[in-house]
């Protein structure tokens, strides 16, 4: 049976002597590097700012902290994305609300989720706090749809885009 082998890295000796040189200045986590690939990103993202932070579930995490979400709130997630999406509404003592996904797309069910939405506010009124689309396999979520619900029923939007990078939409910008 041939074994093949998923998403393999593409390492060239340019990143392994960035990595050697980043080890020997001793500065592992801040520092010069941290700060140019801040600014680097940032700029290819079109932000005025970035945070590096060690991994996708710590940004999710920071974000919904940021949003005040915590004990017995409520945040949509989809069913059909990494663990950590749910993990880091869980963290916090939220819970995490599934919704399905549109079965093309493997992005959030956008009916699905005004029903979840509907759902959620009879049964829970002002602790639903947030959705977390997530952006799958560089497929990025209808986002205007998303971002007319959410300002509908007064929800915070928190994009999980862990898998989008280097995928461009027009930007949605919230008042």
């Amino acid at each position: 049976m041939h074994n093949i082998p998923f998403a393999l890295p593409s390492i060239s000796e340019r990143e392994i002597d960035a990595v050697v040189e980043t080890l020997r200045s001793g500065r592992l986590t801040t520092g010069p590097k941290t700060k140019a690939f801040e600014e680097a990103f940032a700029e290819a993202v079109g932000a005025r700012y970035a945070l590096a932070v060690n991994s996708a579930t710590a940004a999710l995490h920071l974000a919904l902290e940021a949003l005040g979400v915590g004990n017995d709130d409520r945040v949509l997630v989809p069913t059909w994305t990494f663990t950590a999406t749910a993990d880091a509404v869980r963290a916090l003592g939220a819970h995490p609300v599934f919704v399905d996904v549109d079965p093309t797309t493997l992005n959030i069910d956008l009916a699905r989720l005004e029903e979840q939405i509907l759902q959620l506010r009879r049964e829970h009124g002002a602790k639903m706090k947030a959705v977390m689309p997530v952006h799958l396999g560089g497929q990025a979520c209808e986002m205007d749809q998303i971002v007319s619900l959410a300002c509908h029923h007064d929800l915070k939007i928190i994009e999980d885009a862990a898998h989008a990078f280097p995928r461009r939409r027009k930007a949605v910008l919230l008042q």
